[in-house]
């Protein structure tokens, strides 16, 4: 496995390992993150334990242990020390148990590869089968009727690099990850994670608008010698089933979501909204060239009131529109509420 290295400030997880945990209940996924945040520049070695887990979250001595030990017993994690201060491997995603993802080879096939590898006599059901392993990635034919054993396809790490911070909170403050504990649902937590895993800053100011998009539509409300004054409303928000989303949609509803109109995104916004409400996920709109996804962005224009930069540039931007106003077209913008 490659060596990332490290990023100060900054710890990593493997994205499929961690969709992986998520499957054993929220402890264990808290667990995980925790043990994960004790690791050193290789991201593999651990000395937090259970006793990290009590104090950056509220899980109990006897489930945080339950939690580690299923981590263990599925292989995700290997125990390396015993004893009051433990010592925990995060095992890479290629060494976990049934993680390769070739197709397996049948107990014939698996007998005619090694008869190949040790320089046996073939049958013609031998170079068949043999031909079959080789396509599905087990084997490289060298030439002149010998192989060789293909290394694995997905040895490197695929990492999400997360903060410190949201394991052991900032200034005092509830760490992010007990928060969403709280919320009791492990898919918020998972989306969280792989949100950070999907966002590009530089390229995308965020999460991409191919994943997510709040779209809206513009009004021209007034205009200053050669200026247009335009306003924007806020039209309806739009998912694609790519990337973090693909996990969260659900085909089956119930007769009341039907009632109520919801598609197979329920779930998907649900647990947005609850990050959104927890302060960890901030909507900031941004001004694109235009509609199109290879439509660059111009700057961003925060409306959250904050003193942020976007909030900043998105109130600057108001201030100067509404100066361009006469009295009928700010009430008009009032009556509309456009931003």
């Amino acid at each position: 496995m490659a060596d990332s290295g490290t990023i100060s400030g900054y710890f990593a997880v493997d994205h499929r390992t961690w969709a992986r945990v998520c499957g054993f209940g929220l402890n264990a996924a808290v667990a995980y993150l925790v043990l994960s945040r004790g690791t050193g520049k290789s991201n593999r070695e651990s000395a937090w334990s259970v006793m990290a887990i009590e104090k950056y979250t509220s899980i109990s001595r006897s489930r945080a242990h339950d939690a580690v030990s299923a981590l263990i017993e599925d292989g995700v994690v290997r125990k390396l020390r015993e004893g009051t201060r433990p010592k925990y491997e995060l095992v890479p995603w290629h060494l976990v148990p049934g993680s390769d993802p070739r197709p397996p080879l049948s107990s014939y096939a698996q007998s005619a590869v090694d008869k190949a590898l040790q320089g046996k006599k073939l049958s013609r059901w031998d170079t068949s089968t043999l031909a079959d392993a080789v396509k599905k990635g087990w084997l490289i034919e060298d030439g002149d009727g010998k192989y060789s054993i293909a290394p694995r396809p997905d040895t490197d790490p695929d990492w999400t690099w997360l903060p410190n911070e949201l394991v052991t909170g900032a200034a005092g403050e509830t760490p992010p990850i007990e928060l969403i504990r709280q919320v009791q649902d492990v898919m918020t937590l998972r989306l969280f994670i792989d949100l950070y895993h999907a966002q590009n800053l530089r390229e995308d100011g965020g999460i991409s608008r191919k994943i997510i998009r709040e779209k809206y539509e513009r009004v021209k409300v007034g205009q200053q010698g050669p200026y247009d004054v335009w306003g924007f409303d806020s039209e309806s928000i739009y998912v694609s089933w790519v990337g973090p989303a693909v996990c969260h949609r659900r085909d089956e509803l119930t007769d009341a979501e039907k009632k109520a109109g919801k598609n197979p995104a329920v779930d998907f916004f649900r647990r947005m909204e609850q990050l959104v409400d927890l302060g960890l996920i901030e909507w900031v709109p941004h001004l694109f060239e235009s509609d199109e996804p290879e439509a660059e962005i111009i700057h961003a224009v925060g409306i959250a009131g904050s003193d942020s930069l976007e909030g900043r540039i998105g109130f600057a931007a108001d201030e100067a529109g509404r100066a361009m106003l006469n009295d009928q077209q700010q009430q008009y913008v009032e009556s509309h509420a456009c931003d």
